[in-house]
């Protein structure tokens, strides 16, 4: 992890590099002209008050120097005393007109030569090429003091206490977030870019990472100070989508680095978005945002488990991995409210982005015991991150009931699942059938009834689904699998085989289908008995007479005499035979004694 603190104060730093005799003082700058030099000379000697009184005459002068200069030493110096000499002179309503406007184009200019320079230079870089190192050592200066000049700009900003119109600040947002995105990439790719001479540079990278972590700490404290009124014009609009964006894929570039700017920074990027939701949510990319929060989950999940397979393969629990471990419980639990918080809010907007959610719940309960695919962990970790993570993952589900493209991706006809997918969609199948009772009759009906009209994409009830997936996972119903749901409290419920724990969960929710829907499910029963899995045809039967017990005695009857009729009605040769023999007979002991007489 690249963050290092710097050495020595900023404020001497400073001092030593901008003196009249440092890198960047008025005597390295050899190349300007002798008026030139006259005025910049003459500017390092004016207090406040004169900055303020020759800040029209100066500024325009300083400007034509500034775009002018082709050295990166004078463009830093100059961009120095341009933003701590005239800057806090300059209203508000003017800086983007008379100022930033002005300097941010050509100082994004030097950043990228700067970056491309160091880069080139890497690949040739080695421990005997001394002026090489020198160079490239002065190129990170150079960054380093450009970042400060930014972070500058920022906090006089900010410094103002008060609300600023993003109107009059335009070209500040695009210009710092481009130059903190792409300096974070660079750090991001050290390793592989300067192999085994990442030694000679390891202090300037981790100053450089410093000071990029120092200019996004405050220009995100700036965003909260910027308004957006309602009349909003397009620009405004389209630079804080823009910001938004950019944070988004300054999220992508640090997830590795920093786990807790990481953080911080999804944080900062949910709030900006709600607080200017009502401008900018159509402007939005939301399927990026939320395939950005289901990727950091999954990443998240997949380091959790792994400090747990370390801690159980090596029979310690050092307090060190411990608390990683812990931490990164509290990381996906984070990631899982963020992303719980975006589905509420813009569930509208992600039709595109239900097969990603869906594939991300799969994928993360396939890694996780009794998962047959599940990494070797205790049954201590476990336990925690099924309290600290998994029952978060829960609550997912929870405002998606209602939303019918989401409904319509889990109970697809023609969903296709790799083979380590379709135990846990059985896990979440049955996560819904908790959930579904106490929601609204309507939504009930949307996974009960199955697509009902040719133009429907095609979908099967809730209770199809879960046979037919259950179809798919014959190791996990014959061997001893066990299951058993967290709670908020240290104790949870006796571990079931899953074969039990299925059987019961069914027939609880049999207990909550509206009647209208008993013809469906009785005809998936029979289906299943006439199957030729017997492990499913078994569970059909088990269901089957819970319902004949549930449900009234002439219903009971009904089906028996159904059976009969079936029964006779098969060859004598047919395996489904026995099957239907097995059930008739424990519906008979079900059956009220006339109906038994009546069956004889």
């Amino acid at each position: 992890m690249i963050s290092a603190v710097f050495d020595g104060s900023r404020a001497e730093r400073r001092r030593r590099t901008f003196s009249s005799g440092g890198r960047y003082g008025a005597s390295g700058m050899s190349r300007a002209e002798p008026e030139e030099m006259s005025l910049l000379s003459e500017v390092q000697g004016w207090d406040p008050e004169a900055c303020r009184r020759q800040l029209s005459a100066a500024l325009p002068r300083l400007f034509s120097l500034y775009q002018a200069t082709d050295s990166g030493i004078q463009h830093i110096y100059i961009l120095r005393i341009l933003t701590e000499r005239f800057l806090p002179h300059i209203k508000l309503s003017e800086l983007e007109k008379d100022f930033f406007s002005k300097i941010f184009p050509k100082t994004i200019e030097l950043f990228d030569l700067l970056l491309y320079e160091i880069s080139a230079e890497a690949k040739s870089l080695t421990n005997k090429n001394v002026q090489l190192n020198m160079t490239l050592r002065n190129h990170f200066q150079d960054l380093i003091h450009m970042l400060e000049v930014l972070t500058d700009c920022v906090q006089h900003i900010c410094s103002r206490q008060e609300m600023v119109p993003l109107e009059h600040v335009y070209s500040l947002p695009s210009s710092v977030l481009h130059v903190i995105k792409n300096t974070f990439l660079h750090c991001k790719s050290s390793e592989s870019l300067y192999a085994e001479c990442l030694h000679i540079v390891s202090d300037l990278l981790q100053s450089l990472f410093k000071g990029t972590y120092n200019l996004q700490k405050q220009f995100m404290m700036l965003l909260d100070i910027l308004s957006i009124n309602s009349c909003a014009t397009e620009d405004s609009i389209r630079v804080m989508a823009s910001v938004i964006h950019t944070m988004l894929e300054i999220c992508s570039a640090i997830s590795s680095i920093d786990h807790a700017l990481h953080a911080n920074t999804w944080k900062f990027i949910i709030r900006q978005i709600l607080k200017h939701k009502s401008l900018i949510k159509d402007s939005l990319k939301h399927s990026d945002i939320f395939s950005g929060l289901c990727e950091d989950i999954l990443f998240s999940f997949q380091s959790c488990l792994q400090l747990a397979e370390h801690m159980k393969l090596s029979g310690t629990q050092e307090i060190i991995d411990y608390k990683v471990f812990q931490r990164t419980i509290k990381l996906c639990r984070f990631f899982a409210n963020s992303l719980m918080h975006y589905i509420k809010e813009f569930t509208s907007f992600l039709v595109d982005s239900c097969y990603q959610l869906h594939q991300t719940y799969l994928q993360i309960y396939s890694k996780f015991p009794p998962s047959l695919h599940a990494l070797v962990i205790s049954e201590a970790h476990q336990n925690e991150i099924a309290r600290g993570f998994l029952m978060s993952l829960d609550s997912l589900l929870l405002p998606l009931l209602s939303f019918r493209p989401f409904i319509e991706v889990v109970l697809s006809k023609t969903l296709a699942l790799s083979p380590e997918l379709h135990f846990p969609q059985c896990q979440l199948l049955l996560s819904l059938m908790e959930m579904l009772p106490s929601q609204p009759q309507d939504v009930q009906a949307l996974w009960n009834r199955g697509s009902q009209l040719p133009e429907e994409i095609p979908r099967l009830p809730l209770f199809a689904a879960l046979l037919l997936s259950l179809q798919q996972c014959p190791s996990e119903l014959s061997l001893p699998v066990f299951l058993q749901r967290a709670t908020e409290t240290e104790q949870a419920e006796r571990p079931l085989t899953f074969y039990h724990y299925v059987c019961i969960h069914l027939c609880t929710f049999i207990t909550s289908l509206p009647v209208s829907h008993f013809h469906l499910l009785e005809s998936f029963l029979l289906e299943t008995v006439l199957g030729p899995n017997m492990i499913m045809a078994l569970l059909a039967m088990d269901v089957w007479c819970f319902l004949a017990r549930y449900g009234t005695e002439d219903l009971c009857a009904h089906h028996a005499f159904i059976i009969a009729h079936v029964v006779k009605a098969c060859p004598a040769e047919c395996y489904q035979v026995s099957f239907l023999g097995v059930l008739l007979r424990r519906l008979l002991f079900l059956m009220a004694p006339d109906h038994q007489a009546s069956l004889t």
